[in-house]
């Protein structure tokens, strides 16, 4: 903990009142600030709870003297080029995140992890294997539970593990990590970042997190192409190549390259970090279960194979699922677009996939690029989706739902998509 750090009677601005950004305004009024918050959507926002602490709400978009803050507070979805960013900037108002927020009162051990795919699926198998293990540890951060809700009840010896966005990332700088890990970092949010350098550099800014002396792992295909970014920082890799620190041969696995290899790996990492021995961290490893939505089986129709992968946003993602299916595939795919290309996806898939159903706002996008190798077929809805893919696919077939894309045009996040691709699958006939 920053001990000089004291938000007591300080005004502060919330911007973006999410998850994150309510527990960032019920954190800094219990601490003595006096809190403004802000919305686009001000109206869906239950306010009972932030009135009766005397926090104040408004819209974003109504007038604002940012100048007359002591402090600005971002959720992770507001990107630096809102206004609010360039007012604060102007003005010379400290602008922070709720993770920063929560990171300066911080005593408890803290690990971080960060990376495109698998970052919630490490968090919570690194949590799991500390808690069995004896180790109690709690699951932060993106993975959904703000850093800022939790830090008040956690115990001294409670061992944070926190999963960092690139959006957290960019408004965090306190030391307070005793140990971090970048995974693969594959094209996403390149409808926020202006390439994939800007994006990667985004991951990499970990390091300014970590303790004096803290290790910092690093995916061997990421250190190859973006260790340039962590600017000379010595660094440790997990991966494939004898050269790496950590290889499958410490996780005793034979198989060939897969995500949830490197998952273990990462996870492995992190725990010995921890103290963890080797055999402690095997013994424990059986009893995790991934998390839902990432590439779920959910059922067998007619000898259909049905699987679940709503948290596959990005185009890597999509292609490490279709990896690990056997036979045929049918792919149900779309949503927002994130800016990526989704050429990619032609080599990836050569003729394991029978046919993409886009839906949603890439949907056209998807068959401008890749009708002329791979069919593509567009429909409205998921549940339309859902019936033309069973119709489709033949028996030794999977039908997968990787989207590829963000869920906000049709549903509230990936989760309900899942659940509702599920809820269909389950009631064809």
């Amino acid at each position: 903990m920053n001990r000089k750090f004291s938000v007591k009677n300080k005004k502060a601005l919330v911007v973006g009142l999410g998850i994150s950004g309510l527990s960032a305004a019920h954190f800094l009024a219990d601490r003595g600030a006096i809190v403004h918050g802000v919305d686009k959507n001000v109206s869906a926002i239950n306010s009972a709870s932030l009135l009766s602490k005397g926090i104040t709400i408004g819209s974003d978009t109504a007038p604002c003297d940012v100048a007359s803050f002591d402090l600005v507070v971002v959720s992770p979805g507001i990107p630096p080029a809102h206004p609010i960013y360039h007012s604060a900037r102007d003005a010379g108002v400290e602008t922070i995140g709720e993770v920063e927020l929560g990171c300066r009162f911080v005593t408890q051990p803290m690990v971080g992890i960060t990376g495109t795919n698998g970052k919630t699926t490490v968090t919570l198998l690194v949590t799991h294997v500390l808690n069995h293990c004896g180790k109690k540890a709690k699951a932060l951060g993106n993975v959904g539970v703000p850093l800022t809700k939790e830090i008040a009840t956690a115990f001294p010896d409670d061992i944070l593990v926190t999963e960092l966005s690139s959006y957290q990332l960019e408004t965090l700088s306190c030391r307070v990590l005793d140990a971090g890990v970048i995974l693969n970092v594959t094209p996403d949010h390149l409808d926020r970042y202006v390439d994939m350098e800007a994006y990667a550099r985004a991951k990499c800014l970990i390091r300014h997190s970590l303790k004096t002396g803290a290790p910092l792992y690093v995916e061997e295909a990421t250190m190859q192409n973006y260790g340039h970014l962590l600017n000379g920082l010595a660094v440790k890799t997990y991966g494939y190549a004898a050269s790496c620190d950590i290889t499958p041969i410490q996780i005793r696995y034979q198989g060939k390259p897969s995500h949830d290899a490197e998952n273990i790996m990462a996870a492995y990492a992190l725990c010995m970090q921890m103290g963890v021995e080797p055999e402690a961290f095997f013994k424990a490893l059986p009893s995790f279960k991934k998390p839902s939505h990432r590439i779920e089986f959910i059922c067998q129709r007619n000898g259909v194979s049905y699987y679940d992968d709503s948290k596959g946003t990005n185009i890597d993602a999509v292609i490490r699922a279709v990896e690990q299916m056997n036979g045929k595939v049918v792919i149900i795919a779309g949503g927002v677009d994130k800016g990526a290309a989704y050429t990619p996806w032609i080599e990836a898939f050569g003729t394991k996939v029978k046919t993409i159903i886009a839906i949603g706002q890439a949907a056209k996008k998807m068959e401008q690029q890749l009708s002329h190798a791979i069919p593509v077929k567009v429909y409205r809805t998921l549940e339309e989706a859902v019936n033309a893919a069973s119709q489709l696919a033949q028996s030794g077939d999977s039908v997968l739902l990787s989207p590829g894309c963000s869920s906000f045009d049709m549903f509230k996040d990936y989760a309900h998509r899942g659940e509702e691709f599920q809820r269909l699958v389950r009631s064809l006939e």
